[in-house]
């Protein structure tokens, strides 16, 4: 895969008899999670506060309600 995927150990996601398919990891994809951060965090506290959080959930293909919902605490920001 000359560098670009990386496999997942597991099982097969489809078996046939004259193939198999595995579950392998888009290395070319990732996004540069430090950046995002860095550019969402408005005020350069190292933090991200709930509106900043929200406004990158998409980019970084994640639910804000899932961060928002939070287990009952009352957290108000997200650290680096």
């Amino acid at each position: 895969f000359c560098g670009r995927y990386k496999l997942q150990f597991g099982p097969p996601e489809y078996r046939t008899k004259t193939s198999v398919v595995l579950r392998a990891q888009d290395l070319s994809e990732q996004a540069d999670y430090d950046v995002i951060f860095d550019n969402a965090d408005k005020d350069k506290s190292g933090k991200l506060d709930k509106e900043e959080l929200k406004e990158i959930s998409g980019t970084i293909g994640l639910d804000p309600g899932m961060f928002l919902r939070g287990s009952g605490k009352s957290t108000t920001t997200i650290s680096k």
